[in-house]
């Protein structure tokens, strides 16, 4: 088998500029020679052209993308992790001529999407399972044009949501719009939801994940009347038309005194927060762009805080600077404006309130007349790795300094003391320009550089095993110059990718010296509940507080595990540490408690019981 890889590197190096080494230990290339990986560059969860896994652990787990070859130009391709196992799903436009998929989504074990599979049907709503007999057009939405649908988004185990054009959407006022649709994976099934614009991707698009946002059983999305009163703003949905309503006009701003239309709200950074409530930035006339909160109903949908008041010279509010999201606990990781102005943009957290909401360190030291410049963090996608939020600053480009080290790699813990410069990646203060964390199979990687040749970027893939490591690890340098790998995506714990300098497939199979199943491995399963297990623990000694005059009944300690008996029934529990940090919500129905304690660090946890009852019984922990 290393022979094969050699030989096949050698001859792509003579044919594409790759280097003519063998691929690292556990790298497999899963495509076939000749077939050209179509996914966009761009970060966006949602891009039109992805890489997406679907399945279940009972199903099996599928990476669906698109590429071409050709004789049958671009269309839906399957991977099961083997080179044997990776295929074309279906000619979908037979023939040379392209199909287009794209916004591939993940329904369950099947993916959702757009594609033309004849010039009569046009572009519309399909569906596959990863099979040829199984990839199908699942209804004919507009049948004199297409319906282009898009921002398909699961919303409870059985219906996912998009926008799409019918006939009567598009011959509704003066330009094509996309109403709201609902789907079970049925044509009978599928139908529309609400006669509201969905403004898809939006006016403001410099989201890097979703602009459609589930948050539990609910859709958040940016939208308008069909009469377009309030040009875009925030809506939401369960899935029934009852549950799909429109929460506020957020910039009242006259922008049409003969029909009173209001100025868009630029809804942005839409984030999921535990399943709980919807964290994004939105614009209004009185503070103009801050963030906002929202629990999906109109009297729980309010501005977090006006963190830049004033206006500049121009008579425009200044605003806030949302700019990526992260969420760990309890909390959501943002690029903004520090309270107090006096540090520029830096890494903010907050909670959802004013009062919770800080600047949780100064990236950039560098003096200036105000106070000090920015650091302007972008923290990776979601990638919360080993305990701590992961992303990267600017530490400071002036040589007169000795602690400018350029854009690098940082970590945090949501406190001052417990954040840092992680490793100067390209040294001195050239750039690591570090992008797309993601964590499987308990490493993180990412796409960066350790040096910058001609002034470019040249994005090859690291890995990080621990945070106690000093240096990121360079996994792979593909090509000469350029590698520029990106989508970056966990594939059951293992990792898949592609590259603009080979845009192949990649599987990267590779576990840590320490690795630990129980621990490392994220689950892959969707979560509408907020409820999955991410933390486990080792106790040593226990003290029941009373709520209410009720106490625990038993507190028994076994081997591995802390069970705790109640006088009441349980709906499950939340453990927390001592700041209150959210480490694990677990849904379990019954009259007990089972928390897992293997691994846990030393100090003191708190288990918060919710009871059948609506009570909620909390234990701490001291280790």
């Amino acid at each position: 088998m290393r022979k094969t890889f050699l030989l096949l590197a050698m001859g792509l190096a003579a044919s594409t500029g790759m280097k003519a080494q063998t691929l690292p230990e556990g790298m497999e290339m899963l495509t076939p020679e000749g077939v050209t990986v179509t996914t966009m560059t761009d970060r966006s969860f949602d891009k039109s052209k992805n890489i997406v896994i679907s399945g279940s652990a009972q199903a099996g787990w599928k990476v669906f993308f698109t590429a071409k070859e050709d004789t049958h130009g671009d269309e839906l391709w399957v991977s099961d992790g083997t080179p044997d196992g990776t295929k074309m799903v279906k000619d979908i436009y037979p023939g040379a001529v392209s199909s287009n998929v794209q916004y591939i989504t993940r329904f369950n074990d099947k993916v959702v999407f757009q594609a033309t599979g004849n010039d009569e049907d046009g572009c519309e709503l399909w569906i596959s399972d990863g099979t040829e007999a199984g990839t199908y057009m699942l209804m004919d939405i507009n049948e004199i044009g297409d319906s282009n649908p898009a921002g398909f988004t699961q919303v409870n185990e059985k219906q996912f949501i998009f926008g799409a054009i019918d006939f009567e959407s598009m011959t509704y006022g003066n330009e094509e719009q996309r109403w709201l649709w609902v789907s079970d994976g049925t044509a009978e099934g599928t139908k529309l939801l609400k006669d509201c614009w969905v403004k898809y991707p939006g006016t403001h698009t410099t989201n890097d994940q979703y602009h459609f946002c589930r948050v539990g059983r609910k859709v958040f999305f940016k939208g308008d009347t069909k009469d377009g009163e309030f040009t875009e703003t925030l809506w939401v949905t369960d899935g029934t038309e009852a549950g799909t309503i429109m929460l506020g006009d957020i910039n009242t701003t006259i922008v049409d005194e003969t029909t009173g239309q209001t100025n868009s709200a630029q809804i942005d950074w839409m984030t999921n927060v535990n399943n709980q409530w919807l964290f994004f930035k939105a614009v209004s006339e009185e503070y103009g762009s801050e963030p906002w909160y929202s629990d999906g109903t109109l009297e729980g949908t309010r501005m977090i805080g006006d963190f830049t008041e004033g206006e500049n010279a121009n008579g425009i509010k200044n605003g806030d600077g949302v700019f990526t999201t992260c969420v760990m606990g309890d909390y959501v990781y943002y690029r903004g404006m520090s309270p107090d102005n006096s540090y520029g943009i830096e890494l903010i957290r907050t909670d959802g309130t004013k009062e919770g909401t800080s600047l949780v360190m100064d990236i950039n030291k560098v003096p200036n007349e105000t106070g000090t410049n920015s650091g302007t963090p972008d923290v990776f996608p979601y990638c919360v790795f080993d305990g701590y939020v992961w992303g990267k600053g600017q530490w400071g480009v002036n040589t007169s300094y000795d602690f400018c080290r350029g854009l690098e790699i940082f970590y945090t813990d949501g406190t001052p003391e417990g954040s840092a410069m992680h490793s100067d990646l390209n040294p001195g203060v050239g750039p690591g320009a570090q992008w797309e964390g993601t964590v499987c199979g308990g490493s993180m990687y990412f796409r960066g550089q350790n040096q910058v040749p001609s002034g470019s970027q040249t994005w090859e893939l690291f890995r990080l095993d621990n945070k106690a490591d000093e240096m990121p690890v360079l996994v792979m340098d593909l090509a000469e110059g350029i590698d520029y790998v990106h989508t970056l995506r966990n594939f059951n714990n293992d990792l898949v990718f592609t590259s603009v300098a080979y845009p192949r497939l990649f599987k990267y199979h590779y576990r840590k010296p320490d690795f630990n199943a129980d621990k490392d491995m994220p689950s892959m399963e969707l979560d509408f509940d907020g409820m999955s297990n991410v933390y486990n623990g080792h106790a040593t000694a226990i003290q029941a507080v009373k709520d209410n005059g009720k106490a625990l009944v038993t507190v028994k300690r076994g081997s591995g595990a802390l069970t705790l008996q109640t006088t009441e029934g349980v709906n499950g529990y939340q453990l927390c540490d001592v700041s209150g940090r959210t480490l694990a919500r677990v849904k379990h129905v019954g009259t007990e408690v089972v928390v897992p304690t293997i691994g846990m660090t030393h100090g003191v946890y708190v288990v918060k019981v919710a009871t059948q009852t609506g009570r909620e019984i909390t234990v701490k922990i001291t280790l």
